[in-house]
C-alpha cells in the first residue's frame, strides 16, 4: 500500500510500510523523510484523478546563504490533513521543516517533527564546530571555558615553583612529595 488520498475529504493517509524502521525495540520508532513524501504527493497530484484536484502543498527547496544551507520547507495546503495508519509506534519527521504537525488527523500514532529554525542538520553541526572560539569569548560562555581550559597549557609542564599555595596540589607536590623524595634519598 502506498500514500493515498482521498480527494473529496482532502485526507492524506500514510502506510505504516511506507516508512522506514528504525527502531523496533523496547518502542517501535519510524522515519518519514519529507522530501519523499512531498515527491510521492505530487505523482498522485499529476494522475488523471489527482489533476482536477487542487494542489496538496507548497515545496521550498534548500537554499545555501552566505555559506549556510537553510533545510527544505513543506508546507500542506488548502486544508489537506494527514492520517498516519494507527498504531502503537512513532514517526520521526525528517528531511526538511514542515507544519505536518500542524495538520495530522490524531490517532495512537506519536508524530514528532524536527524543523530547525531554517538550518539543516548537517551544516548546523558544521558551523558550530567550526565556530572560531575568538569569537565567543563572553564571560561565562562555553566558548570562554574552552578558550580558558585551552590556554592553561599542559599542566605536566608547568613550573612547581610559586605553584604552592596552601590548599592545592602544587603545594602536595612541592612541600611534602618532594620533602619525602629527600628523605628517602630519590632526590
Amino acid at each position: 500500500m502506498a500514500v493515498s488520498i482521498n480527494w473529496p475529504t482532502g485526507v492524506i493517509s500514510v502506510p505504516k510500510a511506507d516508512m522506514t524502521l528504525v527502531s523496533s525495540t523496547p518502542f517501535e520508532i519510524r522515519e518519514l523523510d519529507i522530501n519523499v513524501f512531498r515527491l510521492a504527493l505530487k505523482n498522485l497530484e499529476d494522475d488523471d484523478v489527482g489533476q482536477v484536484w487542487a494542489t496538496t502543498h507548497n515545496h521550498n527547496t534548500t537554499v545555501s546563504v552566505g555559506g549556510v544551507t537553510l533545510a527544505r520547507v513543506i508546507q500542506i495546503i488548502n486544508g489537506y490533513t494527514i492520517t498516519f495508519e494507527n498504531g502503537s509506534y512513532a514517526v520521526n519527521l525528517i528531511g526538511a521543516n514542515s507544519n505536518i504537525g500542524d495538520v495530522i488527523n490524531l490517532n495512537t500514532v506519536s508524530v514528532r517533527a524536527s524543523n530547525s529554525a531554517g538550518l539543516t542538520e548537517l551544516n548546523l553541526a558544521a558551523s558550530v564546530w567550526d565556530e572560531l572560539v575568538a569569537n565567543h569569548l563572553t564571560v561565562g560562555s562555553t566558548g570562554k571555558a574552552l578558550n580558558d581550559a585551552g590556554a592553561a597549557g599542559n599542566p605536566w609542564s608547568t613550573s612547581i615553583v610559586g605553584n604552592t599555595g596552601a590548599g592545592t596540589f602544587g603545594e602536595l607536590v612541592g612541600k611534602k612529595l618532594l620533602t619525602v623524595a629527600k628523605f628517602l634519598g630519590l632526590k
